[in-house]
């Protein structure tokens, strides 16, 4: 039979986690009545840390909304909707951090891989250039490179592949799209090539997965 003293050390022993946790929540409301863009600002930033990252972006729209020219308040927003997979939102609050603070260079590499991934490569080249031409650090002179390179490469695939698909070579081109694929996972001109490939290999199965996905 348990103790009612064991008992009570339990409860007693889950009292200071109830605690933090009202104390968050009280810590939350003030923020939220306060609405300074500052408040929001920190109340997010400790949310995305702790991977609250709901309750973080909801903090992000309202410092927005309380200054549409603050710049970081944009950033952190992108970044919660990169850390939930929603690319397509993150894109437009980059460009628009790149609007507000043009050296901003870590923004504009996040926008450049952003537009890879999407496979807009001219874009994304262009940012990566405008990294390499603004004084970079290492990091960024490394990272901008790198970058560069590989959308040089996925353009030159990109060529090969329609020149194949125009030759309907298409298990060449379905092989050379694969490749693009790896590196611009959410280019939906590719992915739909590459179904229409599939679909003249007889391979229904892989052409409906490709129209299937969609970015985010």
């Amino acid at each position: 039979m348990v103790s009612i003293d064991h008992v009570a050390h339990k409860v007693l022993t889950y009292i200071p986690y109830v605690l933090v946790l009202i104390d968050l929540r009280y810590e939350g409301v003030k923020c939220g009545r306060d609405g300074s863009v500052d408040n929001h600002m920190e109340m997010g930033k400790k949310l995305l840390a702790a991977g609250q990252l709901a309750d973080a972006l909801s903090h992000f729209h309202a410092a927005v909304d309380g200054d549409s020219k603050n710049y970081m308040a944009y950033y952190r927003r992108a970044t919660v909707f990169l850390a939930m997979g929603k690319s397509k939102s993150a894109l437009p609050d980059l460009s628009r951090v790149i609007e507000l603070k043009p050296d901003f260079k870590s923004a504009r590499l996040q926008r450049g891989n952003l537009l890879l991934k999407q496979g807009g490569l001219d874009e994304a080249e262009r940012d990566f250039k405008t990294v390499l031409n603004s004084s970079p650090s290492d990091r960024e002179e490394g990272e901008a490179k790198s970058q560069l390179t590989k959308s040089d490469e996925m353009q030159r695939l990109v060529a090969q592949a329609r020149r194949s698909y125009s030759s309907q070579d298409y298990v060449t081109a379905a092989a050379q799209l694969d490749t693009i694929i790896e590196t611009c996972v959410w280019d939906v001109t590719s992915r739909e090539m590459r179904a229409e490939c599939f679909i003249e290999m007889g391979e229904m199965g892989k052409a409906v997965s490709d129209l299937k996905l969609h970015p985010s």
